[in-house]
């Protein structure tokens, strides 16, 4: 009896760990076993560039496959159509079907369309010492928000914060400020699949 009795109490304690609500370090862990797991990634985005003039708006494809290739296409505005970017993570390959032309970034590591990248992000977590995370509702939806600082101690882009649905863990919206907090770039990810099947010829201009 005593031996049922201490049975149904650890029995009972388990079932109230296992219904506790998970904490923030908790998904926190979860995000990062999944993020850890990608190889590489596809998905659709919208670019909100806000500048010192009205803000700027661009739709693009987007892929990344580790350690360090990315490529963008342009879907608008309409005048830029077509136009891809494809990177090593260093030197970047720009061809714009409208002129039939291709040059070469010699420093893409250092461009504003790096900033755009999940993988990027990630790099940058891993390289700072002040990660911030904390869990936000936001249109009815639960989501992981990290925050760390952009290497490079740039005017513009001085910090990053990423958005994680809490559920699926794809990521929802990034958000880039400058040194005094101003929000500069906004990335809102759509149809994002982790780890697609990318060939390393994909990353190259046909």
């Amino acid at each position: 009896m005593v031996i049922k009795k201490v049975l149904i109490g650890i029995l009972l304690m388990l079932l109230i760990v296992g219904c506790s609500p998970k904490t923030e370090q908790d998904i926190f862990y979860e995000a990062q076993k999944k993020l850890n797991k990608m190889e590489g990634y596809s998905c659709q985005v919208e670019i909100t560039s806000i500048g010192n003039k009205s803000p700027q708006k661009y739709i693009m494809k987007q892929w990344f496959k580790k350690p360090n290739k990315y490529k963008l296409e342009l879907i608008y505005p309409e005048n830029l159509k077509g136009k891809i970017t494809i990177s090593n993570g260093n030197r970047a390959w720009i061809y714009h079907p409208s002129i039939e032309q291709t040059w070469i970034m010699e420093n893409f590591s250092n461009s504003k369309e790096q900033n755009m990248f999940l993988g990027y992000f990630l790099k940058n977590c891993l390289n700072s010492e002040k990660v911030d995370i904390c869990t936000e509702e936001l249109e009815n939806q639960k989501y992981l928000v990290i925050t760390t600082e952009i290497p490079g101690n740039h005017i513009y882009f001085h910090k990053e914060k990423l958005w994680l649905n809490q559920e699926s863990m794809n990521p929802y919206l990034l958000q880039i400020f400058d040194m005094k907090g101003k929000l500069r770039i906004e990335v809102k990810y759509e149809k994002f699949k982790y780890n697609p099947k990318l060939q390393d010829d994909f990353f190259q201009l046909k």
